[in-house]
């Protein structure tokens, strides 16, 4: 769970070496909570390793679960925008280069991750000074502190990018106007360079999963950790079985009897004889049970949907899942949507007035919406089959934006375009065939 961290600039608009480290310390404090988000993202769970099991067995449910959803809404065209047509073309077409120079789809995912598994995800924005080309890329979690300052509705007034490079603590520390280039010696920050940008805000974007700051995996790690303590207590218990000690009673066996009983596994005794194993009286019906029971609420409490479950894999429509996926929306892609969208936003605000200021003009990003599709089984081919059967009763732009949303086409506009190249050809076609026939 990752709060905010709140301050207040000098008069310089600036912020002490005080406050940084403070800012810095304050961090440092999460650095466990992100060690135990990755554990349990890469199966590594933390409290089954350190147990005194024998046989330690951590489940993976929190790449599982995170995979899920990235799956569910982060795919490769589940995240578009719609423009006004008011809106400059040559403005709309210098966002959509630099948006497919920058990969965004890929940068999104990543980004979603972060969100996903920490519950807050970062990116810095920057210039290439060969082209002027602005670019963004996303920066791990445990390297980004956000300061806000002390009003009701907190604005982010810097932030600090801290990271280490062959044993010299380097901090990028951003406003709203400059980055400073800095070295970390002991208590004394050096700052060795300060670069004005031209993005009108802190360049470090933060996406956060919800108000609380709190990851996918978070609310579930003790449902997680009892599942591993029963699969880990099963493996022991069946060790144990194997090893069990043979009782012979009414039996008396020379070592030569022995041996060849262990190799032949057969013993032979009067009626009076018994042989039996010293074991434990198995839970196997109990511990199964209780098994499903965790499996179940893992999935119920993260309000993630497990995709091995039957019920989910036998529903034929896009419609019919959205109704299995009911706690999904309500619990998770609410929040994790709106959090989003608010860096997605603040990405295209700080685009916009960079390229104002190269080209000295005015746009604004009033008006531009962000679309988002999930990714549910054969909804494409239902929202393909409502498009038919609307032909004739909608426009052929509103057709098209239904096929664009299946994931037939990548651009309303871009296909605009094919239709009218195709139809200009297919006149041409035709008038060459008139003439020809007439002895044109």
């Amino acid at each position: 769970m990752i709060g905010i961290y709140r301050d207040r600039l000098g008069e310089d608009g600036r912020l002490t070496d005080k406050q940084i480290m403070r800012a810095l310390s304050w961090k440092a404090l999460h650095s466990s909570a992100f060690s135990r988000a990755d554990a349990y993202y890469l199966g590594k769970n933390p409290k089954v390793l350190h147990s005194e099991h024998q046989n330690r067995i951590p489940v993976p449910y929190g790449r599982k679960l995170i995979k899920t959803v990235l799956g569910f809404m982060f795919k490769e065209g589940c995240i578009t925008y719609s423009y006004p047509d008011s809106i400059d073309p040559g403005f709309r077409s210098s966002i959509e280069d630099i948006l497919r120079c920058n990969d965004e789809e890929t940068e999104n995912i990543r980004i979603a991750g972060d969100q996903a598994k920490y519950g807050v995800g970062y990116e810095i924005l920057y210039v290439d000074n060969d082209d002027a080309h602005p670019q963004f890329y996303s920066v791990p979690a445990r390297q980004i502190t956000v300061i806000y300052d002390t009003s009701t509705r907190p604005r982010k007034i810097a932030a600090l990018n801290r990271y280490r490079f062959r044993k010299t603590d380097y901090l990028e520390i951003y406003y709203s106007d400059a980055v400073q280039y800095c070295e970390i010696r002991g208590r004394e920050i050096r700052i060795n360079e300060e670069i004005p940008h031209f993005f009108g805000a802190v360049p470090v974007i933060e996406f956060r999963n919800n108000r609380e700051g709190m990851g996918d995996i978070e609310s579930v790690e003790a449902l997680i950790d009892a599942q591993d303590e029963i699969l880990s207590t099963g493996v022991d218990e069946d060790d144990k079985y194997a090893d069990a000690l043979l009782l012979l009673q009414n039996i008396s066996l020379d070592d030569e009897t022995v041996e060849k009983l262990r190799q032949l596994r057969i013993i032979e005794m009067d009626e009076d004889g018994k042989a039996s194993y010293l074991t434990k009286p198995t839970t196997y019906e109990g511990r199964e049970v209780l098994r499903k029971v965790i499996d179940g609420l893992v999935y119920s409490m993260s309000g993630i949907p497990n995709l091995d479950d039957k019920d989910a894999m036998a529903q034929q429509s896009g419609e019919a899942l959205k109704y299995l996926y009911a706690a999904f929306e309500m619990i998770v892609a609410g929040e994790k949507q709106s959090g989003f969208n608010d860096g997605l936003m603040e990405r295209l605000r700080m685009l916009t007035s960079f390229q104002n200021w190269l080209r000295n003009e005015s746009n604004a990003i009033d008006g531009i919406s962000i679309k988002w599709t999930r990714n549910l089984p054969n909804e494409a081919t239902q929202i393909l089959d409502n498009a038919g059967k609307l032909d004739g009763i909608i426009s052929r732009r509103s057709m098209l934006e239904l096929v664009e949303k299946a994931g037939y086409i990548r651009s309303v506009d871009e296909e605009e375009g094919r239709i009218r190249e195709e139809g200009g050809a297919e006149s041409e076609l035709t008038a060459e065939r008139d003439a020809e026939a007439y002895g044109g």
